[in-house]
């Protein structure tokens, strides 16, 4: 059983010495083979999936390599016009390095042309301003101070000479400026190290016969980060293509090595307008924002971490579900001709039908990945996945990221389901990593534009946390953790870690607190106040005659539907939203020492005397949104830190995500506090205090939370209660439930106060 979590571009046709079929397309340039000149083998170097498994191609035969990896393409400038339509063969086909190629002039003039590719790429912008290129590229330190980097060698300056820009993003026509790509250098603490920056801007462009507009049907981004050694020949020529090598240019091969770990970059590009939509890729804790360059480029920034890419391959019997497989993707058609096995290219992860494909083989790969390795990696999704309304598909530019270290996830933006207000992203991966044992750990984050998640979500006001549902197809199973929504720049940033992959695909979906459905079909509205009573819970069935009730064990949740839906052995059912039963606090007392216990009808542990028995205030309300968005002061209100209090933000100023935070450690009576970079950790034999609302670092009523802030839960177990304190999403124990935090609990954003 493999566990996998619920968490076109074009195919990519490469005219270059890969030949491979792919989610997007790619367009280069044909490049001279030289000798094969293969670098000896090295342990520091990290193999693609189709190295690993040519190294251990099987004896027998009759036998197909099956992988999902990125597959690699040459990263050059180059244009391509074309005598056929799209999805049409025949007719001349011409290559031009630049734009000024007589042979490229004179056929953009002639109408029997229809086809127009280029593939543009990033080079350093210090070299061509008005381009698609790289502004900086920066290591980002603990304490959020940046190393820069420096550009110190182009590549490519043969078979990719690039040219300046002529694009024009009103009429999405001409070229954005092109170059090579470069080798980046950061020096850091004396030691240096070398980056090698693959980006490619590419775009297709269709005229009908008859016709002289060109239509910008097809555009994408691809862009990759590696640390990289050199293996030097001067046998090597510029734009080669060898083993082991991402790039080869004169007398030098450069090799892909691993990521020094606990690292974090910030990369700032220019990209043409013409890229638009969503990104997806391989980053861990991603914050991302836009800025406007000029009327034709946009600035892109993104920081992030490298994320762990759960690699899955393996050679399988050319038989059943693999011979589907081969027909449908169409990949038997990429092997050589009379081989004995059948070495061909792999499925990107991202593929608009990978998903599909690692479902009908998962049980053949056993649970275990191939390899695991860091990756640095952003793509374009394909926009036909879009499930937004027509007004908020018309909001334009980059939209959002959507990043996972699943080996296979949906392309395009996550899909919104508007009869429960979330948006949803199916993923899928082994359970096990190839030693066969350690268990995969799943990872998911995503950025949003502010104002497209308002539009979708019909929000004016964004609230402070959201919940990660992960829903596992095959049992139904959910799990549900809160996490921080921050805010930077316009932007959205939250992320789930530490769930796991099962047997069949799951699915991942983010939900907004506070999100209610109207009336009006696909709309949603802000409740327009928490409610105030509770009321017993009862199912009544709809006019089908069908009654749906949620039933929940520990951490479990399972949807039961029928005339009278009862709940399995063992579960209970879960109280509607605003239907929560009264909640009494009773204070137990066993010496000294004293515990309190919150529930319908709580009891204390064994041992324990109840002394003090009272009810709640009131039972959980529904959390007023913050609205992060406008950072509109909210009324003062008690226990509020008041302005220059250690690590308060003053008013009208975000909180700064890579501020310092003060944690209070006890050991018996002793107490310290320790200020640092978050996560900050007490000493040995030191546990921390949990925070207490209005003690210092924690979130205030109008002002955006660090999402890489502490929170704290409360969890129970029949009368026994325990608090756990870390990063979000926190979890309870097993067979613990967490308590629904009240307004003001420790971690909690305040409620705001009612006019």
């Amino acid at each position: 059983m493999i566990r996998v979590i619920r968490v076109s571009l074009l195919a990519i046709i490469s005219v270059a010495l890969i030949s491979t079929t792919m989610p997007i397309y790619s367009f280069a340039a044909d490049a001279p083979a030289p000798m094969s000149m293969t670098p000896p083998e090295d342990p520091n170097v990290i193999k693609d999936a189709r190295s690993i498994l040519r190294g251990i191609e099987p004896s027998s035969s009759n036998n197909a390599m099956i992988y999902f990896d990125q597959n690699q393409v040459n990263f050059k400038s180059f244009i391509s016009l074309e005598q056929h339509g799209a999805g049409q063969a025949g007719g001349e086909k011409l290559i031009c390095l630049t734009p000024q190629d007589p042979k490229c002039v004179s056929a953009l003039a002639d109408s029997s042309y229809q086809q127009i590719k280029y593939d543009v790429a990033m080079g350093s912008c210090d070299a061509r301003q008005a381009a698609a290129c790289i502004k900086t590229f920066s290591l980002v330190k603990e304490d959020g101070t940046k190393v820069k980097a420096q550009a110190v060698q182009r590549i490519y300056s043969k078979t990719s000479p690039g040219w300046d820009s002529t694009f024009n993003a009103k009429t999405n026509t001409g070229y954005p400026g092109a170059d090579g790509p470069w080798v980046w250098r950061i020096t850091d603490g004396g030691k240096s190290t070398d980056y090698l920056i693959l980006g490619l801007v590419s775009a297709l462009f269709n005229r009908p016969v008859g016709t002289s507009a060109w239509d910008a049907s097809e555009k994408s981004l691809r862009l990759s980060i590696y640390p990289v050694k050199k293996f030097e020949n001067p046998a090597y020529v510029d734009g080669g293509s060898e083993t082991a090598c991402l790039a080869v240019d004169t007398g030098v091969c450069y090799q892909r090595i691993a990521f020094a770990p606990n690292l974090r970059f910030a990369l700032d590009i220019r990209i043409p307008k013409v890229i638009t939509g969503w990104l997806n890729g391989r980053l861990d804790k991603p914050s991302a924002y836009t800025e406007n360059y000029d009327d034709n480029y946009s600035q892109l920034i993104v920081e992030a971490d490298p994320l762990e890419e759960i690699m899955t391959g393996k050679w399988l019997a050319n038989s059943g579900a693999v011979a589907q497989y081969l027909n449908d993707s169409r990949k038997g058609l990429t092997a050589a001709p009379g081989s004995k096995n059948l070495d061909i290219a792999g499925t990107d992860p991202d593929d608009q039908n990978a998903v599909k494909y690692y479902t009908s083989l998962w049980s053949q790969f056993s649970n275990t990945a191939l390899t695991n390795t860091l990756a640095w990696r952003l793509n374009t999704t394909s926009s036909g996945a879009q499930t937004f309304a027509s007004t908020c598909a018309k909001i334009e530019g980059i939209q959002g990221i959507v990043t996972s270290n699943a080996s296979v996830y949906e392309p395009g933006s996550p899909q919104w389901d508007s009869n429960e207000g979330a948006l949803g992203y199916k993923i899928a991966a082994p359970v096990y990593k190839s030693d066969g044992k350690t268990e995969n750990v799943g990872r998911y984050a995503f950025t949003m534009r502010a104002d497209l998640i308002k539009c979708v979500y019909g929000m004016t006001k964004l609230p402070a946390y959201a919940k990660i549902e992960i829903t596992y197809d095959g049992s139904g199973e959910k799990k549900t953790a809160s996490v921080v929504l921050g805010q930077f720049k316009d932007w959205v940033n939250l992320h789930a870690d530490n769930f796991v992959f099962e047997s069949t695909p799951p699915t991942v979906k983010v939900k907004l607190e506070g999100w209610t459905k109207s009336a009006g079909a696909g709309t949603s509205t802000l409740p327009a106040s928490p409610p105030n009573k509770s009321s017993p819970s009862k199912v009544e069935a709809p006019s089908t005659g069908q009654a749906t009730i949620t039933c929940i064990k520990g951490t479990t949740k399972k949807t039961v539907t029928g005339t009278k839906p009862v709940c399995p052995t063992g579960y209970k059912i879960q109280a509607a939203p605003g239907q929560v039963a009264p909640q009494v606090t009773v204070t137990c007392t066993k010496g000294t020492t004293k515990k309190t216990v919150t529930g319908p009808k709580p009891v204390c542990p064994t041992g324990y005397k109840m002394s003090v028995a009272k009810p709640s205030a009131q039972a959980p309300a529904i959390q007023q949104p913050v609205d992060q968005a406008n950072n509109q002061p909210q009324p003062e209100q008690p226990n509020q830190p008041q302005p220059g209090q250690p690590n308060q933000p003053q008013p009208e100023q975000p909180n700064d995500p890579n501020g310092d935070i003060t944690i209070t450690c006890t050991k018996g009576s002793e107490s310290k506090q320790v200020t640092g970079k978050s996560p900050v950790q007490c000493p040995n034999g030191y546990q921390m205090k949990p925070m207490q609302p209005g003690q210092p670092n924690q979130p205030q009523p109008g002002q955006p939370i660090d999402p890489n802030a502490d929170i704290t839960i409360t969890c129970i177990k029949g009368s026994d209660s325990k608090q756990v304190t870390g990063k979000s999403p926190v979890q309870c124990p097993t067979g613990y439930q967490m308590q629904p935090m009240q307004p003001g609990q420790p971690g909690q954003p305040q409620q705001p106060a009612k006019p």
